[in-house]
């Protein structure tokens, strides 16, 4: 072979090399298309979709059971769940589940036996028409994205159930990939499983302020006014409405506002939220939103029908759903008062205490006691006051003897301690004998000696009175230093 036909070959084999090189390439912007943008993901969803449709997980016996146990009790009211897209993580985080946790969370739903009821059936009940089932519950999807009907509708005709999606109008006439367009929305609320509803027309959007990036809905514009404002928003609205009942055959009764916000923040006017309250009541009967997340109660009609919550559904399994909803159950139950609790028993030891009194079968109960003065202990009566001879002063004979002060003693007098008996003083010889007596306790018979010094012994004798007798002018005749009155 000639030199120039080998250099030929070799230039022909460098070429096959990178051609076959540049293949996987190639593809490398086609697979970042499909798996890093949102329109790549639904290019790629689709083909997924209807090779592999999604189905209904089979749930054991003891999850059935479990789901069945766990169930809540309600009925009269619905809990509304708020959810965006189904599919892979796109940027938006708790914005998107997969649809095998959305699948799950029919199962459970379906096992715990939730009725699924749409937006205008929950308007329908509150203004007095079909009662809602028991244990009603509202599936309910924003932005009418397209991934969300791509794997939500076939497992809702699986599961038996339907839900309600808000529709932002304006994107739905794009005929974009994102959003699902009118022809596709048109053919699922003609399924019978989707209710779509309002979610405005153009302002589904951020717009600039002074204040920052604000919702276009519940801000004003530049140096828009306040009556401008309210032109801008009810043009919207109606066009919202009519956009939706051209391609439904149905004028829509509910409205989700965009990004949650209603006016009570996230704006730059505070009367904006009233503007917006009058605007939106005078086209929809309910309207909702996502505050307060951690109190989401049931919806029962009664309040603010235009300021009703949702609870925004993340990546829970399903019985933690589930929980969540008996939690919004418990919470709307109308408190009871908590019952009276007995007063507590007393024991002898404790102040207050009265024992009870003993009756006998067949006999009548004891008669309380009547009041008086109190007697003395034993059940004694008060001794009546001593009468004192009105001439030296001492207690007449025959008298209690007086209970001396412990720790005095009359001046002179000596003390001979006794134990267990009265203590007697002897006074001094040429004075009037005088007796005190301390009474240690209480003795049937007190005995009292006076004795008397003498040079060389002592002598113990008992004194008697004299005999002569004078009568006093209040009737009593005394004998020596004693007395005896007539009473």
């Amino acid at each position: 072979m000639s030199r120039h036909a080998l250099h030929a070959a070799g230039w022909s084999m460098r070429q096959l090399l990178t051609g076959l090189l540049a293949i996987p390439l190639s593809a490398i912007p086609l697979i970042g298309y499909l798996n890093y943008t949102p329109e790549g993901r639904l290019v790629r969803d689709k083909a997924v979709v209807a090779v592999m449709p999604p189905s209904l997980p089979t749930l054991s016996p003891r999850q059935l059971a479990a789901a069945a146990a766990a169930a809540p009790r309600y009925s009269g009211a619905v809990l509304a769940l708020a959810y965006h897209g189904i599919g892979s993580a796109d940027g938006e985080g708790r914005f998107v589940i997969s649809p095998k946790r959305f699948a799950e969370h029919l199962a459970v739903l379906k096992a715990a036996g939730m009725r699924t009821v749409t937006a205008s059936e929950v308007a329908a009940s509150f203004a007095g028409g079909p009662a809602l089932p028991p244990k009603a519950v509202m599936i309910t999807f924003d932005d009418g994205r397209t991934d969300a009907m791509l794997y939500a509708d076939p497992l809702l005709a699986e599961a038996g159930m339907k839900a309600t999606m808000f529709v932002i109008a304006g994107a739905a006439s794009d005929h974009g990939v994102y959003y699902a367009a009118w022809d596709k929305l048109e053919s699922y609320a003609k399924s019978g499983r989707w209710d779509l509803e309002a979610h405005t027309d153009e302002l589904h959007r951020m717009q600039q302020t002074a204040l920052g990036p604000l919702p276009a809905l519940t801000s004003r514009a530049g140096d828009e006014t306040l009556a401008e404002y309210r032109q801008r928003v009810r043009k919207d609205l109606a066009a919202s409405s009519e956009a939706i009942e051209r391609h439904t055959g149905r004028r829509p009764v509910a409205f989700a506002y965009p990004f949650g916000a209603y006016g009570a923040d996230r704006s730059n006017d505070p009367g904006i939220r009233q503007v917006l309250h009058e605007e939106v009541q005078r086209r929809f009967a309910l309207a909702f939103h996502q505050d307060d997340q951690d109190t989401i109660p049931l919806l029962d009609g009664s309040g603010d029908r235009l300021g009703l919550r949702r609870l925004e559904v993340r990546d829970w399994s399903g019985m933690s759903l589930l929980r969540r909803i008996s939690d919004a159950a418990d919470r709307s139950r109308p408190t009871e008062p908590a019952p009276t609790e007995p007063p507590p028993l007393l024991t002898p030891f404790d102040p207050g205490y009265t024992a009870p009194t003993p009756t006998l079968p067949g006999l009548p109960p004891a008669a309380p006691p009547t009041t008086g003065p109190a007697e003395p202990t034993g059940g004694r009566r008060p001794a009546p006051a001593r009468p004192t001879s009105p001439t030296t002063g001492t207690p007449a004979l025959g008298s209690p003897a007086p209970v001396s002060t412990p720790g005095t003693t009359a001046p002179g007098a000596t003390t001979t301690p006794t134990t267990g008996g009265p203590t007697s003083t002897t006074s001094p010889p040429g004075t009037a004998p005088t007796t005190t007596t301390t009474t240690t306790a209480p003795r049937p018979t007190t005995t009292t000696t006076t004795t008397r010094p003498k040079p060389p012994t002592t002598t113990t004798t008992t004194t008697i009175p004299p005999t002569t007798t004078t009568t006093g002018n209040n009737g009593c005749r005394s004998h020596g230093q004693g007395g005896v009155c007539k009473g």
